[in-house]
């Protein structure tokens, strides 16, 4: 996943991830230590920390303009 947006333009990375490149890389060095899980119970993820934190992100995202819209609804309904 994040290997395919890691060559985007600036604009376009902010688009997909909603930070700066920058940003996100700052993200990822403080979640690396904290998500690389070397020999404990469990093993590895099938991710790494990049597209961990992506899919989050994306979620995050998507998460806002579902409850906005049904928000609106709501509030639309109520009219």
């Amino acid at each position: 996943m994040y290997d395919r947006i890691q060559h985007l333009p600036p604009k376009s990375f902010k688009r997909k991830c909603g930070v700066r490149r920058e940003t996100f890389e700052k993200m990822v060095e403080v979640l690396k230590p904290k998500l690389t899980r070397k020999g404990k119970r469990g093993g590895q993820g099938k991710f790494g920390v990049e597209d961990q934190l992506l899919i989050a992100m994306e979620y995050w995202r998507e998460y806002r303009t579902v409850l906005l819209n049904s928000l609106r609804r709501e509030t639309l309904l109520q009219d």
